[in-house]
């Protein structure tokens, strides 16, 4: 066969000595082919440049090729309200280049209170085969019965206890485990602590955390605050440890508080860390902006982000999948 500008798929098979259909199947993975088949038509099609069409892969196969990322997202009074832009875009970079090696793409679809009916039209329209879920709340039904309806999804540092839905989490043990170590070689005995509320999962998980350590390295916790994941609610909390004694080190739940609670300080003229130390979690681009530099934990949002892309592909496809944690670790800078 002489190379063409443009080659068929009929000419593929032709070549390969299988059906179209084959062909088809085995450039888009297909587990039914077997692998020698693969790597041949592989082979001649690279050989001709052939190039599958992707509109002829999804009607072949009733599927649109596409992962649905679905954030939080709400407007009131003309403010936006939506998952924080650093920790959606390093998930969404992780998720698009997951997806884009498996020949899917990722589109965005903001949650501003969409159900589960919403959702699964999504899928039976083709416009998405599946869901990766950000921000998700304690208390959501809709997992329920999109599980009852078999429609693909993932969640994303969330789980539902008792559940079968699958799950990316942060194993957030790993990270604080080496934080109160990291205390306990610094002289630290005294802490206190910023939570993030009740509403998330991992706030819960974090609190829960604070406390089994803190008993287990045998630290006294002087103050426990109330917080909600935001800045702002970190900026609120500062008055609960002015006026008293400091604790020798606040650890905050996320970054986002610990950069409230470090702004509030500094207008109090506190110094940090040499008044108190201040931690936080995630690791997010802010954590470096600071004066001084959070000591915080990392949370690998971009792994996170593609191992969740990854699995719900595997899901899609009918594969077997499993939930999993990635490891966090500490990163010690200047506030503590």
């Amino acid at each position: 066969m002489k190379k063409k500008a443009t080659i068929s798929r009929r000419e593929i098979a032709s070549a390969a000595g299988v059906s179209p259909s084959t062909v088809s199947r085995a450039l888009a993975g297909s587990p039914l082919i077997p692998e020698a088949t693969k790597r041949k038509i592989e082979r001649i099609a690279k050989r001709f440049g052939y190039v599958p069409s992707d509109l002829a892969r999804s009607f072949y196969q009733k599927k649109s090729f596409r992962l649905g990322l679905v954030i939080p997202f709400s407007m009131s009074e003309g403010r936006v309200r939506a998952v924080p832009s650093e920790y959606f875009s390093k998930v969404l970079y992780g998720a698009v280049g997951a997806a884009k090696a498996a020949r899917y793409s990722v589109t965005v679809i903001t949650d501003d209170g969409l159900s589960a009916r919403d959702l699964e039209r999504e899928v039976l329209s083709h416009a998405v085969d599946g869901f990766i879920f950000l921000g998700g709340r304690i208390g959501d039904t809709r997992y329920d019965e999109l599980h009852s309806r078999t429609v693909p999804f993932v969640l994303v540092h969330h789980y539902v206890p008792g559940k079968p839905f699958i799950s990316v989490d942060t194993d957030s043990e790993s990270g604080m485990r080496e934080l109160f170590a990291y205390f306990r070689e610094k002289s630290v005995r005294v802490l206190g602590f910023l939570n993030g509320g009740e509403s998330f999962v991992n706030a819960v998980d974090r609190t829960r955390l604070f406390s089994s350590l803190a008993e287990e390295f045998g630290f006294t916790v002087m103050r426990s605050v109330d917080g909600d994941f935001s800045r702002t609610s970190g900026r609120n909390a500062a008055s609960h440890f002015l006026g008293a004694p400091f604790p020798d080190a606040i650890v905050c739940a996320n970054d986002r508080m610990a950069f409230g609670l470090i702004e509030a300080f500094k207008r109090e003229n506190v110094a940090i860390p040499a008044d108190v130390r201040v931690t936080g979690f995630d690791n997010q681009d802010v954590s470096t902006l600071l004066t001084p530099a959070l000591t915080t934990i990392d949370n690998p949002l971009y792994d996170i982000g593609a191992l969740a892309a990854k699995k719900l592909i595997h899901r899609i496809r009918g594969e077997e999948v499993a939930s999993e944690q990635l490891p966090s670790r500490l990163i010690v800078r200047e506030s503590a």
